[in-house]
């Protein structure tokens, strides 16, 4: 099976042939992003002439558009690799349900992460879809709040250890396919790697060094070919600690049990683990933690709360005392 794209520059077109494992085109449409990839056109042969609408190809005319020269195929080699990663995360998007997710307001689920056998995670989160804001109701009473500035626990005298950590990090990790682009992040690295016999789709994801808690961190995406889901991502964490440290050991998740209650597809279960980026291989022989989500919903801004109650105490960053 192979693909025939249609690129149109200024007073010229040419065409090329992509073979498999390409996104398909009809999962090259992003609405969210105001733009549509051109579909392949629906060609009928007659006799020796290709027809669409109007647009007809003779033979002869395709063999002189087929040989094209070195000096035509330099800039279209240019072009090519980063429109591809383009194409590949607009369709791993889509393929999670974008469309759906670009209509909800707010994300609710039940969340319990449990790492070296310790329970470090057991609540229910809430956060926007589209913003900043989140909670993490914790199954004792506690809540922790992030305003979109800064993050709160209630009661004040309530301990939460890593509480700004999780109220930011785990719904990041929950919708991680709908945060693959926006202001801020960058992607690079775009490649091929092999892990379990699945030649994935692979690109880095970097951060402004004015985003957020930890610009430093990076993630890297392993999309699979078939699906066009994200199956697992490499990440380092560094929160509370200088990056080269955190490059030193990286981590991986893999992303189970996708799920789609109300359009978006979200995964509800996880395994975490050391990662050697190198040798693309699990570090270990058990995963250093695992995960789930349940009881996902959508309720409306106007059903949620981010108000931070008085009886609260700011959560600053471990660096800042």
């Amino acid at each position: 099976m192979q693909t025939l794209t249609k690129l149109i520059e200024p007073n010229r077109s040419i065409l090329f042939t992509c073979f498999k494992p390409l996104p398909s085109d009809e999962q090259m449409t992003s609405p969210s992003q105001g733009r549509s990839f051109s579909k392949l056109p629906s060609f009928q042969r007659r006799g020796d002439r290709l027809d669409r609408s109007g647009w007809s190809l003779a033979s002869e005319s395709v063999s002189r558009v087929i040989r094209l020269s070195i000096a035509t195929l330099a800039p279209l080699a240019a072009i090519a690799h980063p429109n591809h990663q383009t194409k590949v995360v607009d369709a791993t998007q889509q393929a999670h349900g974008l469309v759906a997710w670009w209509g909800k307001e707010a994300m609710q689920v039940d969340g319990e992460m449990i790492f070296g056998g310790n329970k470090i995670v057991d609540g229910t989160f809430t956060f926007e879809a589209h913003g900043p804001r989140a909670r993490y109701d914790r199954a004792d009473g506690v809540s922790i709040i992030f305003d979109g500035e800064t993050a709160w626990v209630t009661p004040a005298d309530a301990e939460a250890p890593m509480g700004r950590f999780h109220v930011l990090t785990w719904p990041w990790f929950v919708f991680t396919p709908f945060k693959m682009q926006g202001e801020g992040i960058t992607l690079s690295e775009h490649a091929r790697h092999e892990i379990d016999g699945v030649n994935y789709y692979t690109m880095k994801q970097t951060f402004a060094g004015d985003m957020g808690d930890a610009p430093d961190d990076w993630y890297r995406f392993f999309i699979n070919p078939d699906t066009l889901q994200i199956d697992a991502m490499s990440y380092i964490v560094t929160y509370g600690k200088d990056a080269e440290e955190a490059n030193k050991q990286p981590s991986i998740i893999y992303y189970h049990d996708y799920v789609n209650e109300g359009g978006p597809v979200i995964s509800t279960r996880y395994e975490f683990w050391l990662w050697d980026s190198e040798k693309k291989v699990n570090v270990g022989e058990s995963p250093k933690g695992i995960g789930t989500i349940s009881n996902i919903s959508y309720p409306r801004l106007s059903e949620v709360d981010f108000t931070v109650p008085e009886d609260a105490r700011e959560l600053k960053l471990p660096n800042e005392g």
